[in-house]
């Protein structure tokens, strides 16, 4: 029987609740000492890093910034002592881990690791009323194979029927509409949050939104016909509008609903962000810059530097994706990999199938060949 151990915080308490006696709370506090030395450093550091790229003012001074990390890594390592010792008093648990890449729960990752035990990664899904559960890790760590080969082999009864119609409903990033009408033809360039792991972890070489808007605006230059319509995440407090020059063919939109750039769009650039699936939902050209989930052959064009992303552009209009790969991953990705249930809500379904995918026994473990822990780094 599956028995999970998992820090309680406000993203994990309704797991917590639904598991009931099959989930041990872990604490974060107190007192204990782990008999392991782990480098907890670069976990520090990414959150030193996090802290600066929001709140630039403070963090970015030296100062500041070595005086934090010192008395931030005094506090984790007292975590880590104490999920150590909570996890080592039973390590035949599996540890459920949310997202996996900031403390605490980075910690609990790294404990469960020296333990040898099992561990599910867990986060909100890609659609409304879904959640990842991953042996390795989420978005671009996961399981999920990169291989279009894999993907043509599968059947209809591999993958199921059901197609998701439901997105995320993403806000307006401003009070009122105070962006101009935008062109009829464009490329939809989604803005991420620059903290966030997707970009921290998972994006080679674009940095930050600044250093995405600077590659959107050579291919301005360099495609004097072609229209971009960014919007910026929502999510994240800070805007570059004011901060960068301006191009007549570059338009930012952060007034508008994702659903409705997406729809009129005639493709979308994005790192890794998931609005990058639903424009592959939709039907819609997708070009990578990041480690994706879904940036398989025949499926995206991936790009991963300046010069590769000149040339994607320059050859896009020509391109289509492949319409049965396409349909095949969709409906694996829906029916397989995620597992039914909302967060903040999860029902029993979810139960089960957190259980079966931490025991590899569910449909997706079985068609991929999981029966192995895949060590979660970044």
């Amino acid at each position: 029987m599956t028995r999970f151990a998992v820090i309680k915080t406000d993203n994990t308490a309704p797991l917590i609740a639904a598991l009931k006696d099959d989930c041990d709370a872990l604490k974060t506090k107190g007192h204990a000492r782990a008999d392991t030395k782990v480098a907890l450093r670069p976990i520090a550091q990414r959150n030193a890093m996090r802290r600066a790229i929001r709140h630039p003012w403070l963090f970015g001074n030296p100062i500041v910034k070595s005086a934090y990390l010192s008395v931030y890594l005094r506090k984790i390592s007292r975590q880590y002592a104490v999920l150590y010792a909570q996890l080592a008093a039973d390590a035949s648990r599996s540890a459920l881990i949310f997202n996996g890449f900031l403390a605490p729960n980075a910690l609990l990752d790294l404990a469960a690791q020296e333990l040898g035990m099992n561990r599910l990664y867990v986060e909100n899904g890609f659609f409304p009323g879904t959640l990842q559960a991953d042996l390795s890790g989420i978005n671009g760590f996961s399981t999920l194979p990169r291989d279009a080969a894999f993907y043509d082999a599968l059947s209809a009864e591999d993958t199921g029927v059901q197609w998701p119609h439901n997105f995320e409903v993403r806000r307006s990033k401003l009070a009122k509409k105070t962006d101009n009408p935008l062109p009829d033809r464009f490329i939809f360039v989604p803005f991420q949050v620059p903290s966030d792991m997707q970009i921290l972890a998972l994006s080679p070489w674009i940095a930050d939104m600044m250093a995405l808007y600077g590659e959107v605006e050579k291919l301005a230059r360099s495609f004097p016909h072609q229209h971009f319509v960014v919007k910026e995440h929502p999510s994240f407090p800070r805007s570059i509008r004011n901060k960068v020059a301006q191009h007549g063919n570059i338009h930012f939109a952060n007034h508008a609903v994702t659903r409705d750039l997406l729809e009129a769009c005639d493709g979308v650039i994005t790192v890794n962000s998931t609005v990058g699936l639903e424009a592959l939902v939709s039907g819609k050209k997708v070009i990578t810059l990041g480690n994706a989930h879904y940036a398989i052959d025949g499926l995206v064009k991936r790009a991963e530097n300046s010069a590769a992303l000149h040339a994607t552009i320059a050859d896009l209009p020509g391109w289509q994706p492949n319409v049965r790969r396409r349909e095949t991953f969709i409906k694996f990705i829906y029916n397989r990999f995620l597992i039914p249930g909302d967060r903040k809500m999860p029902t029993d379904e979810t139960v089960v199938a957190l259980k079966a995918r931490a025991a590899g026994k569910d449909t997706y473990s079985q068609l991929i060949g999981e029966r192995h822990h895949v060590a979660y780094s970044h």
